[in-house]
């Protein structure tokens, strides 16, 4: 996949996590990833593992039982947006 594609879909992720209230759970970021964003052409395994590339970026982070924007995301985003 270009580097583009995949930055693309990171700052989408970043952008719909930001709307989310309460943060949104794996399986919901998953989902809505996969078939709202990548229109059914990506895998579990790849979107699991670019919430953990947020993750270690300090982009995102997990409050039990949700995945949740920082403030740095928050920054970073308005610095990258879509």
């Amino acid at each position: 996949m270009p580097q583009s594609e995949r930055s693309d879909i990171l700052k989408k992720m970043v952008a719909w996590l930001g709307t989310q209230e309460k943060g949104a759970t794996v399986q919901g970021i998953v989902h809505h990833t996969k078939w709202e964003i990548c229109e059914g052409g990506a895998t579990d395994k790849t979107i699991k593992g670019y919430i953990e590339d947020l993750s270690k970026a300090r982009i995102i982070e997990y409050d039990h039982p949700y995945w949740k924007l920082t403030p740095y995301g928050e920054e970073w985003l308005s610095r990258h947006s879509i």
